[in-house]
């Protein structure tokens, strides 16, 4: 659990104190001094034979051997002050937080004022800390048997804050740690091992201070935050959907929905999607972290108490994204994925709406439709209201597409990233409440569509096909692997319908993304300058990296090209990023609006800073930020 702490650190007893270290030409004095003098010296005499280091990335911990009540110090190299970005300092949170579940210590203090670099302040360091937390603790372990080794759990975080809000010296006024060990060692620590915990962390309420070691904690927010618990699945009794529309999921034990640590899924006649495609019965139980509200004291902390607070929640909500994508197909089903929007919108008051097939056939939504295919699981749409303003007005939809197909990415569903996305953006809004109305639309499918192979080949495709969408443009279909196509672009009409005064999709559509932008890059489409750089202005801020991609008329031109359909929604391969946001373009028409391809930095192959391999949770933050800038500046 995190307290907000503003005594004096090194008097604090628990079993690390976590301190950054800047690599500028002083000794050890100002914030410091009186760590090195506790130490006799020695700290000074450490870094200057390389033991102890400032570079960027290093990880040193020295052993108090008494002289502090505090056990050890561990120190994270920071570099130069003038090159620390907010990036930068939460992948160092991330690798200490790393490092302490690996060790298995139970309690750990920050020294947060010595993160206060370059241009970053208490407050920005206090979000950065409560956002890297729960992302780096995060891990999602799947259906294995868990060793019979006890548990250790990480209880408390203590974060000592003096200077919460205010901006940091200049560089050459900063009183830091002696760096001038050029030829020398530099220690570091690469690659930690991610251990996981068992954290537990239920019912965030609220983060207090009293100006004391021994402040008010955030409840229950063990920091093996958001997913980082051991995910124990046991699927059982899973009666999923009966012939008269409704959902009666029973999910017995179901750990491996492991959004918050050890999420309990307790479905019980869950009637939440009838006839008439309005929310009813009894909701999805604890099937995710939520943190509650943030409690205001007025007390010495209150900056950097909001702002960790903040950080937590936007890092929960990536673990929250992460586990929906990295759960197996058979588990995340459509009506579970409905189920669990429906604990979401009890939670948070948010209007929920959840057409069946009965109801995608009413409104004629025949592009929806043609996703399913001959899928066992019957598909849906799920809709989220958000309610921010009084009036109905200006809204911003979020669309994010659910296709829960066998065919991704070993070990996690791609097909899945766009609408855990989504739901992870919707968590924080929740949380946050910013004054914007938000409608989410989540349209999910159990399979791509049917087809037989050809030449022996890899490539599925079908006998030409026309399909009639929602707002009667018909389409020409060959290709199988369209199924998300054909989901977006009834999700976006239907967005429209809603009021949408904006739209952003995020869309796991093809894997074509990643040769030209690589794994660390989404690609982008828009039809609004003005739009498109609110999108950017968020999706830096929350370090999420997107390169708008050019469409021409050609490009328009090329989906408008069936002899027999209005739209071809499968012309050729060349440029497909760009062809699939002509196409989806044609259905959004004059709604300012971006389309986010993230099929290259859904998933991950490695290990980082802040997580481990498999789903990365992309676009949860950038999506949360918008809304909430939106509603600042609107």
């Amino acid at each position: 659990m995190f307290e907000i702490c503003t005594g004096d650190p090194l008097e604090c007893r628990e079993d690390c104190l976590v301190i950054g270290l800047q690599q500028v030409p002083k000794k050890f004095d100002g914030l410091l001094e009186k760590l090195d003098n506790r130490f006799d010296g020695e700290l000074t005499e450490l870094v200057k034979s390389g033991d102890l280091s400032a570079h960027a990335g290093s990880l040193s911990v020295i052993h108090t051997l008494g002289k502090l009540p505090v056990k050890r110090l561990l120190f994270i190299g920071l570099g130069n002050p003038k090159e620390i970005r907010k990036e930068h300092l939460k992948r160092m949170f991330g690798k200490a937080v790393k490092h302490i579940l690996k060790m298995r210590w139970a309690t750990a203090a920050v020294f947060l004022d010595t993160f206060c670099a370059g241009t970053i302040n208490g407050e920005e360091a206090a979000q950065l800390l409560g956002e890297a937390a729960p992302m780096a603790a995060y891990q999602f372990a799947g259906y294995k048997r868990q060793p019979n080794i006890p548990e250790v759990q990480l209880e408390k975080v203590a974060v000592y804050i003096r200077a919460a809000g205010k901006k940091p010296e200049p560089v050459e006024n900063v009183t830091n740690v002696h760096s001038r060990v050029a030829g020398k060692a530099e220690t570091q620590l690469e690659n930690a091992d991610h251990v996981s915990g068992p954290g537990r962390p239920e019912n965030v309420e609220h983060v207090s201070t009293n100006g004391k070691a021994g402040a008010q904690p955030i409840q229950n927010a063990n920091p093996h935050w958001g997913a980082a618990g051991k995910a124990e699945g046991r699927l059982r009794n899973a009666e999923q959907a009966s012939a008269a529309g409704k959902t009666e999921g029973r999910l017995g034990n179901a750990e491996h929905v492991n959004t918050a640590g050890k999420a309990e899924i307790r479905a019980a006649n869950a009637d939440h999607a009838g006839a008439g495609g309005k929310a009813g019965g009894q909701p999805v139980k604890n099937a995710n972290l939520q943190t509650g509200t943030y409690r205001n004291t007025g007390l010495p902390g209150e900056p950097a108490g909001t702002a960790l607070h903040r950080g937590f929640v936007y890092g929960k909500a990536v673990n929250t994204a992460r586990t929906l994508a990295n759960t197996p197909v058979n588990i995340w089903t459509p009506a579970r994925l409905a189920e669990y929007a429906a604990s979401l919108a009890e939670k948070y008051a948010f209007e929920l709406e959840i057409l069946e097939r009965t109801d995608l056939e009413k409104l004629g939504m025949g592009a929806c439709l043609a996703a399913a295919g001959k899928a066992k699981e019957p598909q849906n749409m799920i809709v989220l209201k958000y309610a921010g303003k009084q009036e109905w007005h200006n809204v911003l939809a979020l669309v994010g597409t659910g296709a829960m197909s066998f065919g991704c990415t070993s070990g996690a569903n791609v097909g899945m990233a766009g609408a855990a996305a989504v739901l992870g953006a919707m968590e924080v809004i929740g949380e946050q409440k910013p004054a914007r109305n938000v409608v989410a639309v989540i349209p999910v499918a159990g399979n791509r569509i049917t087809g037989t192979a050809t030449n022996g080949q890899d490539n599925m495709r079908t006998e030409t096909a026309v399909i009639t969408s929602m707002n009667g443009k018909t389409i020409e279909m060959r290709d199988t692997g369209a199924a998300g196509l054909l989901m977006l672009a009834d999700a976006v009409t239907y967005a429209k319908q809603y009021g949408a005064s904006q739209i952003v999709d995020v869309v796991t559509l093809t894997a074509d993304v990643i040769p030209a932008l690589g794994r660390d890059k989404t690609g982008a489409v828009a039809n609004c300058d003005a739009f498109f750089e609110r999108v950017l202005e968020s999706a830096k801020e929350a370090g999420e990296f997107i390169w708008r991609l050019p469409v021409t008329e050609e490009d328009k031109d090329s989906v408008r090209s069936s002899k027999i359909a209005d739209l071809n929604g499968s012309p050729n391969r060349d440029g497909r990023v760009i062809r699939d946001g002509a196409f989806i373009g044609e259905f959004v028409e004059d709604t300012p609006w971006a389309h986010l391809e993230m099929s290259g930095t859904a998933i991950t192959g490695k290990e980082t800073d802040l997580g481990p391999a498999g789903a990365t949770g992309v676009m949860v933050r950038t999506l949360a930020l918008l809304a909430e800038k939106m509603a600042e500046q609107d």
